[in-house]
């Protein structure tokens, strides 16, 4: 039996130790189709820097509040804007 291939995706370190990816490679690690993760933008789930898709640039914490909002919407049977609604209330609940 032949060895399963690991996917190889490009990221961007950055100076505080942390990644960034472009909009094809977040949708490639999230597993998600492109319209999804434009979505996930405009309901202010993940805030990618950069002025469109061809240019948004991902953090580490884009994508854990993507796959998030995801499982939200699967688990919970969520609608997106409940999704996003209830990341938000997690990430206040987690500050100090």
């Amino acid at each position: 039996m032949a060895p399963t291939p690991i996917p190889v995706f490009e990221a961007e370190l950055l100076e505080e130790g942390g990644f960034s990816l472009d909009f094809s490679h977040f949708c490639a690690v999230l597993q998600c189709p492109e319209g999804e993760a434009v979505q996930l933008v405009r309901y202010g789930v993940i805030h990618p820097s950069g002025s469109g898709p061809q240019h948004w640039r991902f953090r580490a914490l884009d994508l854990y509040r993507a796959r998030l909002s995801r499982r939200l919407i699967r688990d919970l049977e969520l609608d997106l804007a409940g999704a996003a609604l209830a990341v938000e209330l997690l990430e206040r609940l987690r500050q100090p």
